[in-house]
C-alpha cells in the first residue's frame, strides 16, 4: 500500500479497486477500541480517519458492519491511516460493504461534521 514503484517517477498501480465509503467502524489496537470512519476499502487494505492516536507498525483488527479484518497500520497522514490486511477481504464482503454504504452510511449531520473536520467533501466536482 505504499504507492511506490521500482521505476523512478512511476507510482505503483493498485492491485485492486477501492470502494469509496463513509462508514462507521472500529479499530482494536494495543491501546483499546477506537471509533473510526472507514474511508475506503479494497481486498488488501483500508483507509480510515480517526482522531485517536494509532501507531504505525502495530497490528489491529478493523470491524465494520458485521465484518472484521486483521492487519497492520502501514502509514499515517494527519488523521488518516492506512491498514494493510493480513489476508485479502473476500469479494462477497466488498459487495456487502458497498450495499451497507448505500443503506446504512453516515447520517447527514455526521457527513457534515466529517467534511468540516477533514476539509474533504466526497463527490464534489472540481471545476
Amino acid at each position: 500500500m505504499s504507492g511506490e514503484d521500482d521505476r523512478p517517477g512511476h507510482p505503483a498501480k493498485r492491485k485492486a479497486g477501492r470502494l469509496r465509503l463513509r462508514l462507521r467502524a472500529h479499530v482494536i489496537s494495543h491501546r483499546g477500541t477506537e471509533r473510526v470512519v472507514l474511508c475506503d476499502l479494497s481486498e488488501g487494505g483500508a483507509k480510515i480517519f480517526t482522531t485517536a492516536d494509532l501507531v504505525c507498525g502495530r497490528d489491529v483488527v478493523m470491524q465494520w458492519s458485521g465484518h472484521e479484518a486483521f492487519g497492520t497500520i502501514v502509514w499515517q497522514r494527519e488523521e488518516f491511516y492506512g491498514i494493510e490486511f493480513d489476508e485479502p477481504v473476500r469479494g462477497a464482503v466488498l459487495v456487502a460493504t458497498r450495499q451497507m454504504q448505500d443503506v446504512g452510511g453516515m447520517t447527514g449531520d455526521e457527513i457534515a461534521q466529517w467534511t468540516a473536520k477533514t476539509g474533504w467533501d466526497y463527490g464534489k466536482a472540481i471545476d
